[in-house]
């Protein structure tokens, strides 16, 4: 059995902090954005901004420029220069585009995932590379020497 870690030890203490800068981040924008409604301080969305940044790991380019071509010609330039168009068809589209995705997902989860339904086997090198991962082979990051621990020796 290994040692595990303690949650509340100092090396994960960091992590706490995030709450913290969570909760305070927003508040400078949001009185940036009622002291100059006409910039464009009033568009930053703390929250969005540190989930796109939380999910940009998994994901390349593509998909995150498409996101932003999308959101910039249907948010800003639509709603700027077409204004009647995008109030009358901005829902509908953002329906479209997320039951187009839920569908897609069903589409490929019937078809080729579930195997017990007859779906077929996808072999190809994004299938079994994390596999391959140190996390996935159980190898740690730095290997303790025998009576040695993680963390600091004494507690105060």
């Amino acid at each position: 059995m290994t040692d595990r870690p303690d949650p509340l030890s100092p090396s994960y203490s960091p992590l706490l902090w995030f709450f913290l800068i969570g909760a305070v981040l927003p508040i400078p924008f949001y009185y940036l954005a009622r002291r100059y409604p006409r910039t464009l301080w009033r568009y930053v969305n703390i929250p969005v901004m540190m989930y796109a940044a939380n999910s940009v790991p998994p994901m390349n380019g593509v998909n995150i420029m498409s996101w932003a071509l999308v959101g910039f010609i249907f948010q800003w330039f639509m709603r700027h220069y077409h204004f009647r168009w995008w109030l009358r068809y901005n829902f509908p589209l953002a329906a479209g585009l997320d039951a187009g995705v839920i569908i897609g997902m069903l589409v490929i989860f019937f078809s080729l995932q579930m195997r017990s339904n007859g779906g077929i086997d996808v072999n190809w090198w994004g299938n079994s590379v994390w596999k391959n991962t140190a996390d996935a082979q159980l190898i740690p990051l730095k290997t303790l020497a025998p009576g040695e621990r993680f963390g600091p020796s004494t507690w105060s």
